[in-house]
């Protein structure tokens, strides 16, 4: 076994700058490449991060981040079905459909069938799930506040500006490339 390949990692900057260095010893991506795949990467990371702290703050409330993202959706849109409340929310189904229960177990939400198709479940919040909402809202923009307070007002609209439109864009679907 080399050093490397025993070496315990210390440091997310230390792992990104030795893809970066693998990258171009390999020589597998060209250099703008390696950029993007850089980019992705911080992405995907401070996603995570923000997923799994976003997560502890809302258990502290009873529900999951993706309960206090589902009752956001319900407060800003009404009661709307299943599929609009994972499209708004960016999460699957599965997510959405187990949010709800617990979300409905407390009595935040509920859930009723469509009358012009019984087959559709219309979700609506409740008034306890406003005032509950509205306490989540508070301590979500102080955590808010503290992963962003570094980034300037320009900064933060230029981020801003460019996340949308990145999240925004239409893709085909991926194909296996093979």
């Amino acid at each position: 076994m080399t050093d490397r390949e025993s070496r315990r990692w210390t440091s997310v900057r230390e792992y990104r700058s030795l893809l970066r260095e693998q990258h171009e010893k390999q020589r597998l991506l060209d250099s703008d490449s390696i950029d993007r795949s850089e980019l992705i990467f911080n992405l995907t990371r401070l996603i995570n991060r923000l997923g799994q702290d976003f997560e502890a703050l809302h258990r502290s409330s009873k529900w999951t981040w993706a309960g206090f993202r589902i009752m956001n959706v319900l407060w800003v849109a009404g009661p709307v079905e299943l599929r609009d409340i994972a499209r708004l929310s960016g999460a699957s189904r599965a997510t959405i459909w187990s949010g709800l229960q617990t979300l409905e177990r407390d009595g935040l939400v509920t859930r009723s069938r469509d009358t012009h198709d019984r087959r559709l479940v219309i979700v609506s919040l409740t008034e306890a799930g406003r005032s509950a909402l509205a306490e989540g809202i508070q301590l979500q923009a102080a955590r808010e506040e503290q992963w962003l307070s570094l980034l300037s007002a320009e900064e933060l609209d230029t981020l801003r500006a460019l996340l949308e439109q990145i999240a925004d864009r239409e893709m085909d679907e991926p194909s296996s490339g093979r």
